[in-house]
């Protein structure tokens, strides 16, 4: 890692926990990629995902954001890959962390990660049969 990256890193570890001025680069049906600026005035590029934009589900992230616009984001994590975990609605201050922990069990992400697997699967074939109808009738 070059000086100017771990300066980089050291001064977004400083950010954590802080909530800064930032302005959505991209969309992602994922999240949103928030751009904010250190204090060294380095452009530094980190995700807000989807389920940290608003305190209500967000089933449709480009009903609440677009590109180019000027949010307020908490810098929750900066990993050691330099990944940065942003938050639009942690920023909020009316916001107020849920007392008991959403807690996910492995049971869970492994029930999520299979369930993932189907529906591409299923979407493939969908797809495919799609495909072919439209092949008999243009016979």
């Amino acid at each position: 890692m070059s000086a100017r990256a771990s300066t980089t890193q050291e001064e977004l570890v400083a950010l954590q926990g802080q909530i800064v001025k930032g302005k959505v680069v991209r969309l992602e049906e994922y999240g949103a990629f928030v751009e904010v600026t250190s204090e060294e005035g380095v452009a530094i590029t980190g995700l807000v995902h989807v389920s940290e934009v608003d305190a209500d589900f967000v089933e449709n992230i480009y009903a609440y954001l677009a590109e180019g616009d000027e949010v307020d984001v908490k810098v929750l994590d900066v990993k050691e890959d330099g990944k940065v975990d942003l938050s639009i609605k942690r920023a909020d201050p009316d916001w107020q962390d849920e007392e008991t922990p959403n807690l996910r069990s492995k049971l869970d992400k492994d029930f999520n990660k299979r369930l993932r697997r189907f529906m591409h699967k299923s979407q493939m074939i969908q797809g495919e049969a799609r495909r072919q109808k439209r092949g008999h009738l243009d016979q």
